[in-house]
């Protein structure tokens, strides 16, 4: 699906694909917001960076100095958030959604990723469904961080 437009960009999806993208790095300002409601503000904002630089990459992606911050953030939030997730999920009942989420989101990534390589249109289904189980992972590490938060414990 490479294509090339009459700016000589080269894309590396089409816009049918990538306005789904768009729109599931959107979900990540739904974390971001329960983040800043309850005043965990660098989630939030490291949140709400990644969302927006994702959702402007995907918005025209081609090769360019955007894939590379976007990929550079998504790496970020990716560390940040499964290291906490180490820390702070403990009630079991996340941690087993949570491992088995975390399995799943993985084996979308891959799959959207080789799908690309081999221009399988289908590709683009797994990206969005890395997203959309990203954003309930997120969800329960920070609710995870407040309950340890509120209750003054970790269990380790």
């Amino acid at each position: 699906m490479i294509k090339i437009n009459t700016t000589n960009d080269i894309y590396i999806a089409q816009w049918i694909h990538t306005k789904w993208l768009v729109l599931s790095s959107l979900f990540f300002l739904i974390p971001a917001t329960f983040a800043f409601i309850n005043n965990l503000y660098s989630h939030s904002i490291l949140l709400l960076f990644t969302s927006l630089i994702s959702a402007n990459y995907w918005r025209k992606a081609t090769y360019s100095i955007k894939k590379n911050i976007d990929l550079v953030f998504a790496k970020i939030s990716f560390i940040v958030f499964v290291s906490h997730g180490i820390i702070y999920v403990r009630t079991i009942y996340y941690v087993i959604s949570g491992y088995i989420g975390l399995l799943v989101l993985l084996y979308c990534y891959y799959l959207s990723c080789k799908l690309l390589e081999l221009n399988n249109n289908n590709w683009y289904k797994y990206h969005f469904m890395f997203h959309f189980i990203m954003t309930y992972e997120q969800m329960i590490i920070i609710d995870s961080i407040l309950y340890v938060k509120n209750n003054h414990t970790i269990f380790l």
